[in-house]
């Protein structure tokens, strides 16, 4: 298990199995008492049953951020995931979502000064990581590469999301005064860009600054070229 073998100073936030077995901490060792130490306390109520105990309200928490837009109700307990964890004590958060988006879902966090709002944000931040992936794969042929030396192989991955990061702080800094929505009758709702957007822009502003047409070019030509470079700028 990773969190078995996790340093002290390296702090995780995962998944507990729904059915996952939690634990108390082990109970504080009795001076003169013989045998082994016990290293975990008394098994803790399941999932379910942790849900529907009365005698611990859920506490409701509002969440509208990138990756994370919902109305939760959580519990939250330290215990041991045992299984997982061994004896390092964790704190657990139990998560239901108020409008049955989601099914109940358990976190635990390395972290138990924490509380559940910083656990469950800084978990949904994962989002962006994966959307990076999945432009870098599908718009900057990340996962087409046909690399046939160690080098290369090496480069790829790094140069893909250097190049990502640079377009994203570009379209930040500049592009967005140029975005342009393609027009999409199915689509008109659409307010805040994608990466192909962002993409879209930048190809779009580099190939008018290569194909820049004099004056003396009449508007049919100039209109035939702006079709063109709005054909080869589309990312998506």
């Amino acid at each position: 298990s990773v969190l078995k073998k996790l340093p002290a100073n390296v702090d995780l936030i995962s998944h507990v199995h729904p059915k996952g077995a939690l634990y108390d901490p082990p109970p504080a060792p009795v001076p003169g008492r013989r045998g082994r130490t016990p290293k975990r306390g008394p098994r803790l109520a399941g999932m379910a049953a942790w849900a529907d105990d009365a005698t611990q309200p859920w506490k409701t928490l509002q969440f509208d951020k990138y990756g994370l837009h919902a109305t939760l109700q959580v519990k939250t307990r330290k215990a041991l995931y045992y299984k997982s964890g061994g004896s390092r004590l964790l704190f657990i958060v139990l998560v239901r979502d108020v409008e049955g988006q989601r099914p109940d879902q358990m976190f635990y966090c390395t972290r138990l000064d924490w509380n559940a709002r910083k656990v469950l944000s800084t978990y949904a931040g994962r989002w962006s990581i994966e959307v990076t992936f999945e432009n870098g794969k599908q718009q900057l042929g990340f996962e087409d590469a046909a690399n046939r030396k160690e080098k290369a192989v090496r480069r790829t991955a790094p140069m893909a999301l250097v190049i990502y990061s640079l377009i994203v702080l570009w379209f930040h800094q500049f592009g967005h005064r140029h975005l342009r929505f393609p027009d999409r009758p199915w689509y008109r709702k659409k307010h805040e860009p994608s990466f192909a957007d962002m993409l879209t822009t930048l190809r779009r502003l580099s190939w008018q600054n290569y194909f820049h047409a004099p004056g003396s070019v009449t508007g049919v030509v100039k209109k035939r070229l702006a079709q063109i470079i709005e054909f080869l700028s589309l990312s998506g």
